[in-house]
């Protein structure tokens, strides 16, 4: 192989630089302040957040009256995806279903959708979970 030809090396995450030698309060300082920052910036962001839940909200109303999956701006194009996931309504009756039939795989934190779907496509009934279609909406650059 040449150096022609050869692959770029992967780019790096450049190492983070010692933070310059201050006193003890200057430093305690810099990251009150430091932390500071972080807390208006993160106030943006939650603003941002919002803003952009209520574009998605509006996406999808239009994608759905326009009786679409898939539409594109001059910078973007946003599809829709669906994915069936469990929603159960009564853990009370589905968990001595787990553990009847050791399928503790059904639940992480939460009900494990994979194993859900794969139930489901044997068309077994699960008690105290229905199937809930979850739609995200993709965003890709032109």
């Amino acid at each position: 192989m040449t150096a022609a030809t050869a692959a770029k090396p992967k780019a790096k995450t450049p190492a983070l630089k010692p933070a310059p030698v201050l006193t003890l309060g200057a430093t305690i300082d810099k990251m009150w302040q430091l932390r500071e920052d972080k807390r208006a910036a993160e106030v943006v962001t939650k603003g941002i957040e919002l803003q952009i839940k209520a574009l998605e909200s509006t996406m999808f109303e239009l994608l759905d009256a326009q009786d679409t999956t898939k539409a594109q701006g001059k910078s973007a194009s946003v599809s829709i995806s669906e994915t069936v996931v469990g929603d159960v309504e009564d853990w009370e009756t589905f968990w001595p279903y787990i553990a009847k039939n050791k399928f503790f795989h059904l639940v992480q934190k939460r009900v494990s959708d994979p194993a859900l779907r794969e139930l489901w496509g044997m068309k077994k009934v699960i008690p105290g979970v229905q199937p809930f279609t979850k739609r995200t909406l993709n965003v890709r650059s032109l």
